[in-house]
């Protein structure tokens, strides 16, 4: 591969309440707390979380009423979920909904041989848990 190969840094989520979404992420799912910007006047601010090779840039507008889009139909394009890997769903499921986290797909074993789960973060943003590495087959440039 050479080495300017483009590699996966971050994803970013708008938040409503920044102090709310940094303790959902760090004291509930575990990611570290890398750092904030400040930016445009202190109009917006930026927090970066890391959870091994990954980053979360959450984003928090202060004078904008940010609204997610949740509830938005799969066949509709745009931003589905983030996927957290991890070595027991079911465990890490059972620790969200004893902390009052809604589980919107309760521990099952998925197509391609990988256990999963989704549910949502503070401001509605879907989330998956998932073990195990998905099976799968060669890429083809058409529907069979």
């Amino acid at each position: 591969m050479p080495d300017h190969a483009i590699r996966f840094d971050h994803v970013a989520i708008t938040v409503r309440d920044m102090e709310r979404s940094v303790r959902f992420y760090r004291d509930l799912l575990g990611f570290g707390v890398l750092g904030q910007l400040l930016l445009s006047e202190d109009t917006h601010k930026i927090v970066y979380l890391r959870s091994g090779g990954a980053c979360i840039e959450l984003l928090e507008f202060r004078d904008n009423d940010a609204q997610t889009p949740v509830g938005v139909r799969d066949t509709v394009g745009g931003f589905k979920h983030v996927a957290l890997q991890t070595d027991d769903v079911d465990g890490v499921a059972a620790r969200l909904k004893a902390a009052g986290i809604v589980v919107t797909v309760e521990p099952t074993d998925a197509v391609g041989g990988v256990r999963l789960a989704f549910f949502r973060d503070p401001d509605g943003n879907a989330l998956e848990l998932v073990s195990g590495v998905t099976n799968v087959t060669p890429y083809e440039p058409c529907w069979p």
